[in-house]
């Protein structure tokens, strides 16, 4: 089973070029330089991505949660811009990562 993650992005200012392509190889790239070329063959998929507020939703096996966390934790520069994922909300099921109203109304950009 795999467990989805909603993941924020905050950046000291905005990098040359934000897409889902440079972040997913951002956290492939972490996951091998963490754990080698064996163990950073992490399944992790990128589900969606909203630019505006910084928002990504991953899903992974549950397995390789741990994994995933550990390598976002040690990104520290995103294009050579300082910076830091915060995970938001982890859940085994995809439905309960919809945001309410009173989400969307507290949420920022930074």
């Amino acid at each position: 089973m795999k467990s989805p993650v909603v993941t924020g992005i905050k950046l000291a200012r905005k990098p040359n070029q934000l897409s889902a392509l440079y972040i997913k190889g951002s956290i492939d790239h972490s996951l091998v330089k963490i754990f080698g070329d064996i163990g950073g063959q992490t399944e992790v998929d990128l589900l969606k991505f909203d630019e505006q507020r910084r928002r990504i939703i991953l899903r992974v096996p549950k397995e390789f949660y741990v994994k995933l966390r550990a390598a976002i934790t040690c990104i520290g520069d995103f294009q050579g811009v300082p910076c830091n994922f915060q995970v938001k909300k982890v859940s085994p099921l995809l439905l309960t990562l919809v945001e309410t109203h009173l989400d969307f109304a507290s949420a920022t950009v930074v």
